[in-house]
């Protein structure tokens, strides 16, 4: 007895201090790393330590075991403190979120709760039958007796209960998965002992019961992948050819962002012959749920423009009221049509000198063509079919350098015009151009502007003065001194410095 007492006295003497001088260290070298187990070590130091020092003083070497209700006190309010410590160390190494650090485990957050509860239920279990000497069992059977109506009384809340742990267990959703319930799509946002939480696209919260969602038939968007089939249904006119229709459709589908094409089908298809149009159906994949709504408003917006510039119809349910009108004349219509065209070239600046005739022709070779927002009207290293003219809307010239950076040449706008490589025989556009605004350009024949150039050399000299801005910046981003480098205004010409040389002699 007398060399167990040495031994406790030495352990209090020495083992003390240099366990607190221990805590006291590692509380600050978890303070300077801003760790979350500096609160823990804390806890213990302060709270924990001192009863139970005091405990083993009172029980070990001054064996007063006989204090009775006094150490019973002293014993609750340590097991009080030990249960709190845990209760903090529980937070830091169970989280419900993303974790901080790699030790950390995430822990659903209805577990993390019984974990809570079931240590809380355990201490409260020890301190009243093992330090107060009460007899649980008469408790127990005390409760078993009122169990049944207790039962009866939350059957719902225990169904949830029981509802939430099942669909832990069999983890058919997680947080941030987005799920269809009946009616209503909403990402995962928490999942609790009670309830799942769902935010929608609008932003609301809805709440669904785990006793209501165990019985509903769910539909997880993020499973297998996150990636998102999308259907869509769209109808053209009967005098559009099928073939030519679908070849379209693959076009805008292939530009649309956010597409995941190397995942799931890329289906174009006939769907169905309606009463005003043919329908045809296009599914392909979107990297996730949000990109779906983004995929879809792009492929329906470019669809547009792209249908618009291939004459293309989309029609809708209308009816139509001809009334004959022997006034009417359609190649009169047609030319009034083609004098607007000319009005509006002979409004800009470069065609003002130009003959009536001569911009008539170009007129009746001319196309309109209309582009939407980040749609490419060329692309630098592509053929050009004609010289645009801007009507309506802006556009960005860029370069794409060896670096693969994109790099902005200049900004056209209303009766600005681009595409000027069409004039050099063989080479391709050293530019990109993108739409930044909904687009509307004349496109004029290349052999027509090409004529018009070498009839008119002073036409030709205005052309090339309008772009030598361009020239001067597209030599500065490849990095060339030499006056006669390439230049924007023969968009890839490396040998002549200006149009009007290529048409001299």
């Amino acid at each position: 007895m007398r060399q167990s007492l040495w031994i406790w006295g030495l352990l209090l003497i020495f083992g003390l201090p240099i366990l607190t001088l221990v805590l006291g260290e590692v509380r600050n070298y978890l303070h300077r790393r801003e760790n979350p187990l500096e609160e823990f070590v804390s806890i213990f130091q302060k709270f924990v330590l001192p009863p139970w020092v005091l405990l083993l003083v009172f029980e070990q070497l001054l064996d007063l075991t006989e204090l009775g209700i006094a150490l019973q006190i002293l014993k609750t309010i340590l097991w009080l403190v030990v249960g709190y410590a845990a209760l903090c160390l529980i937070k830091v190494l169970f989280v419900t979120e993303e974790k901080q650090y790699p030790w950390q485990v995430i822990l659903p957050n209805i577990f993390f709760q019984v974990v809570r509860v079931g240590l809380v239920l355990g201490i409260g279990a020890y301190i009243l039958s093992e330090i107060w000497r009460f007899d649980l069992t008469q408790v127990a059977s005390a409760l078993g007796v009122g169990s049944l109506v207790i039962a009866l009384a939350l059957q719902d809340t225990l169904s949830n209960l029981v509802s939430g742990f099942l669909l832990l267990l069999e983890n058919p959703f997680q947080k941030g998965d987005w799920l269809k319930v009946k009616d209503t799509e909403g990402k995962v946002i928490e999942m609790n002992w009670r309830a799942v939480r769902l935010q929608t696209v609008e932003g609301n919260v809805v709440i669904i019961p785990n006793g209501a969602l165990g019985k509903e038939t769910l539909l997880n968007y993020n499973l297998p992948t996150p990636a998102r089939g999308i259907w869509l249904e769209i109808g053209f006119s009967y005098d559009d050819p099928p073939n030519k229709v679908k070849k379209i459709l693959r076009q805008v589908m292939m530009e649309v962002k956010g597409v995941d094409l190397d995942k799931g089908y890329k289906i174009v298809s006939t769907g169905s012959y309606d009463d005003f149009s043919i329908t045809y159906r296009v599914m392909f994949m979107a990297a996730n749920y949000i990109a779906g709504f983004k995929a879809r408003n792009d492929f329906r917006t470019r669809l547009y423009y792209v249908a618009k510039r291939n004459n293309l119809t989309i029609p809708y349910p209308i009816e139509y009221v001809y009334n004959y009108n022997k006034s009417f004349d359609f190649e009169e219509h047609t030319e009034d049509s083609s004098q607007q065209m000319v009005q509006y070239l002979r409004s800009l600046p470069y065609f003002s000198g130009i003959e009536s005739e001569i911009l008539e022709k170009l007129a009746l070779d001319g196309e309109v063509e209309y582009y939407g927002i980040d749609e490419q009207v060329l692309q630098q290293g592509e053929f050009v079919r004609g010289l645009y003219i801007i009507k309506r809307g802006s556009a960005t010239l860029t370069f794409k350098d060896d670096r693969g950076r994109q790099n902005t040449v200049a900004t056209v706008s209303r009766g600005d015009f681009f595409g000027e490589s069409v004039f050099m025989s063989g080479k391709p556009s050293a530019v990109s151009i993108t739409a930044t605004d909904d687009l509307q350009v004349v496109r004029l024949d290349p052999d027509a502007i090409a004529n018009l150039l070498a009839e008119r050399p002073v036409f030709a000299k205005q052309i090339d003065e309008l772009i030598d801005e361009r020239r001067k910046t597209l030599r500065r981003l490849r990095g060339e001194d030499q006056l006669g480098a390439d230049n924007a205004a023969s968009n890839g010409n490396r040998n002549g410095s200006s149009i009007l040389e290529q048409f001299r002699g």
